[in-house]
């Protein structure tokens, strides 16, 4: 009996030397995890609530200015998580491409809030129509998240952002088992709209890049083509997650996506310059008997009804691959996929600039100025075309926050 005690007791013993050994091992891997990664929570603005979803999920070693303006890892309720390289990253890379996008943003910030102060106060109540990919939604959502943080206050009196209840999550994105938000807020939509506090409304409807097609438009230039001959002019159609406060578009933004091969991407921008955007502008001409470009009236209220609507379109920006043009391409290997900081030339942009002449058969065409820009990319699951926000789109929706006000 004695004998069996001492070999139980010895193996007792043994055992809890293994457990002791396997703690210690475990303490030194999250000791070496933390370490690396610095998982602690970052400042943000005081003025802002974070998304209970993206609590404990700030990765990045990057530590923003305290105090900084705007918005920042899910502080804006409209972010993406797939774009906030702040709360989707870690690691010291990540935090250098945060940091860069960050800045970027902060450099530009003066000029972003002053545009949305100036919509505000000049009292616009225009109706704007945006349609494009998953690129052409970047802006949107900056801008809705610059005026929903902007210094003085938020300036969105309503806003209808139908989350999608599942999200896909791309196995690539997926970081040590991290994925980012597959569902709710945060997650992704389809079509979404705001209204400002001034009356101004933006509808966003995708043709590209959707997950559901109820909650898309995939044929709208044939539906726009369609409004221009019935009513010499565009109505917004029955996608839109907001119901418009009227049937007129008094801006159209639109670009064709980075879906097509240069081909058919020559084929839909002249469809939509010759079908729609010029016609349009004609349409105005004849009706004012002049062929000065004159734009929708600013001032009123109300949408002037005799103003024709005006169209812009946005450019695609670069994409920063290691290939020889920046695009993206079949069979690519581990190396091209790598996001590269400046390509010479952007070839989409090139065939719009071709096709597109402002003041002939466009309103305005905003470029994106972005070829130095790469290292500024989601570059997560070898993304070299979306980039991190806040950041790039942000400055550009300043930009066309400005067009909507010019005359």
């Amino acid at each position: 009996m004695a004998a069996r005690q001492q070999k139980a007791v010895a193996a007792v013993a043994i055992l809890a030397i293994f457990l002791g050994i396997a703690l210690n091992i475990a303490i030194d891997i999250v000791k070496y995890d933390y370490q690396s990664y610095e998982f602690e929570e970052r400042r943000l603005p005081k003025s802002v609530d974070r998304h209970p979803n993206s609590q404990r999920r700030m990765s990045s070693a990057y530590v923003p200015p305290s105090g900084m303006g705007g918005y920042y890892n899910l502080s804006c309720p409209f972010e993406w998580s797939k774009y906030s390289c702040a709360y989707m990253q870690r690691g010291p890379k990540a935090a250098e491409i945060v940091r860069a996008s960050t800045e970027y943003y902060l450099e530009h910030m003066t000029s972003i809030q002053a545009a949305f102060n100036r919509a505000i106060k000049e009292g616009q109540s225009k109706r704007i129509f945006f349609t494009g990919d998953s690129l052409m939604r970047q802006i949107f959502v900056g801008i809705a998240c610059n005026a929903w943080s902007l210094q003085g206050g938020s300036i969105i009196e309503n806003a209808e952002i139908p989350w999608k209840e599942e999200w896909p999550c791309k196995e690539t994105i997926n970081d040590r088992g991290h994925c980012f938000i597959t569902g709710g807020q945060h997650s992704g939509f389809d079509a979404a709209s705001i209204r400002l506090t001034n009356g101004m409304e933006l509808h966003f409807v995708p043709h590209r890049g959707f997950k559901d097609e109820d909650t898309a438009e995939p044929h709208v230039l044939e539906r726009l083509v369609s409004d221009v001959a019935r009513h010499d002019g565009v109505t917004f159609g029955k996608k839109t997650a907001m119901s418009p406060g009227g049937p007129k578009v008094d801006v159209l933004v639109y670009n064709v996506g980075i879906h097509y091969n240069l081909r058919v991407t020559r084929k839909h921008i002249r469809h939509y310059a010759n079908e729609i955007s010029k016609p349009l502008m004609m349409h105005e001409e004849k009706q004012h008997g002049s062929t000065k470009n004159v734009t929708i009236s600013s001032n009123s209220a109300e949408s002037n009804s005799s103003s024709r609507t005006r169209t812009i379109y946005v450019m695609s920006p670069a994409q920063h691959y290691n290939t020889n043009d920046g695009q993206w391409q079949k069979g690519m290997t581990d190396e091209s996929k790598k996001c590269v900081k400046e390509i010479p030339s952007n070839p989409r942009a090139k065939v719009e600039q071709e096709l597109l002449i402002p003041g002939v058969n466009v309103d305005v065409l905003l470029d994106y100025d972005d070829l130095s820009l790469g290292h500024m990319h989601v570059q997560k699951g070898d993304d070299c075309s979306h980039y991190c926000m806040p950041g790039v789109p942000d400055v550009v929706g300043a930009r066309l926050v400005e067009e909507f006000l010019s005359e």
